[in-house]
């Protein structure tokens, strides 16, 4: 086993890219856990895991246990740490340390009892300690044949700091991972953060990634019930981690799937199972590159006496196991994984990761708020102050999150990989066939959640080369010169109600002329506040000659305008915020759904569908692309098989299906996919180098 290094899209090791398939180990059978439990056990666990097909364990270093007090190191329990590295060693297991473990298991928070009320993040004596400590565990270890990666930590900021902010963020990780680079050059490092994406955390990727080899996501959307509203196996719930691993991405490191499931005492275990299926492999279709699923075991019943299960009775079912060793389906599923993924030749059909045809902006201030450099204004300035943060101090992220989320679910069911850019400053729109601009990306109060006045600027050069842009309005947009380059204006908010639909004048994807697509009722206003009272109403459109009226409100105004502009770019404008009001709607994007039809048409038009694709759907395809063909994963969204035409590009051949027990040849011409299953297929191109 040689060691890791960070490769073109892919962890690499000498033979080759890496896809970490492991699982994240917490010991829960000792009635002292978490930090004095021996090493056999871990021993007998890494056992299993290994005969399971796995390749890698997440263990959590428990910060108090190796330093009991202020600066002093207990070599004691170093050495049972030495004896379980020795035993990942001895099952060839790659083992994933986290450091500075806090919070953990529920509400769950293990202290030092030497803190004395210092702040983590912001305290600098408490920062110095964490860099000696981190140096000194590299040391030890660092550079081991079995060492896959450190992980700073676990979901930071840590649940009793929210008052973290970016600038103790970003100071933190850079001490730390430097720490970790004086002594071990080669290590990888990353963090391991839970909803700091869609939070709009500070240890989010924009803020730290610069510092880390990759980033990670903890997709838990049954946490989150403000952005999922829905069952388990609903389509939104089970693109969420696709989604956070595409959003992450757009900050510039590749990305891990580094922990995600559901509880067994909260859903069937079969469901369960299903559900991991489809995390996993339609965010390894989206770029992710390892696998951590929570956790190996679940608690014994005994634990439930004890803190912190007896408050939080749902985290005791989250394993691959049975607390009496059993296992559950879900371990099947994450052996798959395993063992597909090892008959994958990454480096020749994936290692180059996937490349979307469409994208979807990051606004500049959500990446970097209140950015000086952003302001447009020449040095020296005056005393130029944003007012927004005193009259929107807590400013909320979600409607933002909402449009971004439902947009990304309505592309991929219309056949189409969407990234998220983030803004330039320049203006200069990203390289995309198709520019999705959703509300409250048009919209113009709470800067976190609209692009930059000047952005409409960089249009006429986008359209010019060929592009289509699509805007979703709201009655809080506000775009200038809208009408030179969409083709319409907008002249006054939509009337307030909740009739609300589109009548289609020609056809459009899978809407005939004629035909209607209903849209969700917007919510009682008096239920929101501030701008978000005018979330959810649309606007009345007008047009000018040229633009194409394709479909129509209930007053008969226009509701959906197609309009080409010079060079061959189009603009499509739709005059209801579509997303933010399918974000309300429980268990929304199901099979029954007409409205990805609405990106259909507009997927058509702009000719953005992805080149290798199934086309249903339900079916949700993603691509990457290596030196020698292209990976194609498909994943069946829906409650029913389906059969569905296959497309691949011009020239593909030798068409694979890979399976657990190895490569098999597939047919081409079409595809059939169980409800919640996966098919993993690679294809040669023609005059492809072959020498990987």
């Amino acid at each position: 086993m040689s060691r890791l290094r960070c490769g073109p899209h892919f962890l690499r090791d000498e033979d080759g890219s890496v896809v970490p398939v492991g699982i994240h180990y917490v010991p829960v059978q000792g009635p002292d856990w978490p930090w004095r439990v021996g090493p056999e056990e871990f021993d007998r666990a890494f056992e299993r895991i290994a005969a399971l097909g796995l390749d890698s364990v997440r263990i959590d270093l428990i910060w108090a246990p190796i330093e009991p007090r202020e600066g002093e190191y207990d070599e004691r329990h170093l050495e049972q740490l030495d004896a379980i590295f020795a035993a990942a060693r001895r099952h060839g297991l790659r083992l994933h340390p986290v450091l500075f473990v806090g919070g953990e298991v529920g509400d769950a928070v293990w202290d030092v009892p030497w803190r004395d009320g210092r702040h983590p993040h912001a305290d600098p004596a408490m920062r110095e300690l964490q860099a000696r400590q981190a140096a000194a565990l590299a040391r030890r270890w660092g550079g081991a044949e079995e060492l896959l990666a450190w992980d700073l930590t676990d979901e930071p900021p840590i649940w009793l700091f929210q008052d973290t902010d970016d600038a103790a963020a970003r100071a933190w990780t850079a001490e730390l991972a430097a720490a970790i680079r004086a002594v071990a050059a080669d290590d990888l490092i990353t963090i391991g953060t839970a909803s700091q994406e869609v939070d709009h955390g500070p240890f989010r990727a924009d803020v730290v990634a610069p510092e880390l080899h990759f980033t990670c996501v903890h997709p838990y959307p049954i946490y989150s019930p403000e952005l999922y509203p829905d069952a388990l196996l609903a389509p939104r719930m089970t693109h969420a981690a696709a989604f956070e691993v595409a959003l992450a991405a757009g900050a510039g490191r590749a990305v891990m799937l580094h922990e995600y499931g559901a509880s067994s005492a909260q859903f069937d275990p079969e469901a369960v199972a299903a559900y991991d299926r489809l995390l996993a492999w339609s965010s390894f279709g989206r770029g992710a590159i390892g696998f951590f699923p929570w956790c190996w075991i679940d608690a014994e019943p005994a634990a439930y006496r004890r803190a912190p299960y007896v408050r939080m009775a749902h985290e005791t079912q989250f394993g691959l196991l049975s607390h009496d060793g059993a296992e559950r389906p879900r371990a099947g599923v994450l052996g798959d994984l395993a063992a597909r993924l090892a008959q994958v030749d990454l480096d020749a059909y994936a290692a180059a990761g996937p490349v979307a045809r469409a994208a979807c902006p990051v606004p500049h201030e959500y990446v970097t708020p209140y950015d000086p450099a952003a302001y447009g204004l020449e040095d020296p300035a005056g005393p130029y102050v944003p007012a927004e943060p005193a009259w929107n101090p807590e400013r909320d992220v979600k409607p933002l999150v909402r449009a971004w989320l439902n947009c990304f679910v309505l592309a991929a069911r219309a056949d189409v990989a969407v990234s998220f850019p983030r803004e330039a400053l320049d203006d200069a729109w990203p390289d995309a066939d198709l520019l999705l601009l959703p509300a409250p990306l048009t919209s113009s109060t709470n800067s976190l959640w609209h692009l930059r006045t000047s952005f409409w600027a960089g249009a006429e050069e986008f359209l010019a080369g060929g592009g289509t842009v699509y805007l979703s309005l709201s009655a809080d947009s506000a775009i200038p010169e809208m009408e030179s380059f969409a083709g319409c204006r907008i002249v006054e908010r939509a009337p307030a109600g909740a009739g609300r639909r589109l009548r289609f004048e020609v056809p459009w994807g899978p809407f005939a002329p004629g035909e209607e697509l209903a849209l969700p009722a917007e919510p009682d206003a008096r239920t929101e506040r501030g701008p978000e009272r005018l979330h959810h109403r649309g606007v009345v459109l007008a047009t000018v000659p040229g633009a194409e009226v394709i479909a129509t409100d209930a007053a008969g105004n226009p509701a959906l305008v197609s309009f080409a502009g010079p060079g061959g770019g189009l603009v499509v404008t739709c005059a209801f915020p579509v997303e933010l009001l399918l974000a309300d709607v429980a268990d929304a994007h199901g099979s029954g759904d007409p409205s990805w039809g609405l990106y259909a048409g507009i997927v058509t038009r702009a000719g953005a569908a992805e080149e290798a694709r199934a086309e249903h759907p339900d079916l949700t395809s993603g691509s990457l692309r290596g030196s020698r063909g292209g990976l194609l994963v498909v994943t069946n969204h829906g409650d029913a098989t389906v059969s569905a035409p296959l497309q691949l590009p011009d020239g593909a051949s030798a068409v694979t299906e890979i399976t657990a027990a190895g490569p098999r040849p597939h047919a081409r011409e079409r595809l059939e996919l169980p409800a919640h299953d996966a098919l993993v297929l690679t294809w040669d191109e023609r005059g492809a180098h072959r020498g990987s």
